[in-house]
């Protein structure tokens, strides 16, 4: 499946640029608007400075749009949707409103463990309805597969949402590894169109990475429910469509990364080495990715 160079362009370098440019942007208005008492001692700090916990605003409006832009720019989809794949886009916005919302209520423990879930479970159940075809052939059949992906999506965005180790740079190499290893799958399942539609957060993602690493925050935190959505979509998408040998599984262990390396910082002392502690946190993500890329090209060596 070859690529052109209007597919770098719009594929990776237009989310990233989007996607970092609008970060500064967002911060910068942050500024304004919540500008730092210069009484402190540290008010030639700007809050982009801070180690405050980032905001999904601040980092999936971002990613949604650095990837719209490649997304309709490359015309991987219509502006209204009518094949049921086509709802991605509007689904992955549904999951950033609710996580933005969400972080507007504090970080209370009943927001944290109660709120958090529950519109994360709401959310994966209109997405998925909205994905999830009706066909009499579907299988696994519609019911139990719908079920599974909403309580998948629910438990993953929850989780990297809950864990501190989501903040941390440890995990943007989780999300990064994830989103090649989510398109490895979709390319494997032989479609360019859906190929090129799970890259689209990979650029952007990078993007968020440069602007994290200039203002001085966690370069994906906060993307624990747009991001998870996202992937899991076009995964979902790309099975329920494909018509290679590419087991069901592997579909499913990509996401399965970001849940164990969440889980696993979780119950890491903190005291651990942070070399050993960064290495175990991104094994965790690694392996599962790995071997669900491995079994994919494996079944589709005979093809």
């Amino acid at each position: 499946m070859p690529f052109s160079w209007n597919d770098l362009l719009w594929g990776l370098a237009a989310p990233l640029v989007t996607a970092a440019g609008l970060r500064f942007v967002l911060v910068w208005i942050a500024h304004q608007l919540f500008p730092v008492d210069k009484s402190e001692p540290d008010s030639e700090e700007i809050p982009s400075a801070t180690n405050d916990p980032v905001s999904p605003l601040e980092t999936s409006l971002p990613l949604v749009a650095g990837a719209a832009v490649g997304y309709f720019k490359l015309k991987l989809g219509p502006w209204i949707p009518d094949a049921h794949y086509e709802w991605l886009p509007i689904g992955v916005v549904m999951a950033m409103l609710a996580a933005s919302a969400v972080s507007l209520m504090g970080r209370s423990a009943l927001v944290r463990f109660g709120i958090l879930p529950v519109v994360s479970a709401a959310v994966a159940a209109g997405v998925g309805y909205l994905l999830m075809p009706t066909w009499d052939a579907l299988s696994p059949p519609y019911v139990p597969y719908l079920l599974c992906w909403c309580v998948g999506v629910t438990v993953v965005s929850a989780t990297t949402e809950l864990s501190s180790e989501s903040s941390r740079w440890p995990f943007t190499v989780v999300w990064l590894g994830t989103c090649l290893a989510v398109s490895a799958i979709v390319a494997i399942s032989d479609s360019l169109l859906f190929t090129q539609i799970a890259g689209l957060p990979f650029g952007a993602s990078l993007g968020l990475v440069v602007a994290g690493i200039f203002l001085g925050r966690s370069p994906l935190g906060g993307i624990g429910l747009t991001s998870t959505t996202y992937l899991a979509g076009i995964l979902l998408i790309a099975h329920v469509n494909s018509w290679s040998d590419v087991p069901i599984v592997c579909y499913w262990l990509p996401m399965a990364g970001p849940f164990l390396a969440a889980v696993l910082g979780m119950f890491l002392p903190f005291k651990f080495p942070a070399a050993l502690r960064a290495t175990l946190v991104i094994l965790a993500a690694a392996i599962p990715s790995t071997i669900a890329v491995a079994m994919g090209i494996v079944a589709t060596l005979s093809e």
